[in-house]
């Protein structure tokens, strides 16, 4: 299955969170199998105070 599919079932928006697969930060056309390791993470961003 690939990235932008997990996402698509899991009703997340690609562009608001970084998939992480077996401790490697991967993109959207990336697979991964039943056996990977998968992190989704928000993507935070910052600026100076």
């Amino acid at each position: 299955m690939s990235v932008a599919k997990l996402l698509n079932r899991l009703g997340v928006n690609r562009e608001s969170v970084l998939v992480i697969r077996n401790g490697t930060l991967v993109a959207g056309d990336s697979s991964i199998a039943e056996d990977d390791e998968v992190e989704i993470r928000p993507v935070i961003s910052g600026g100076m105070a």
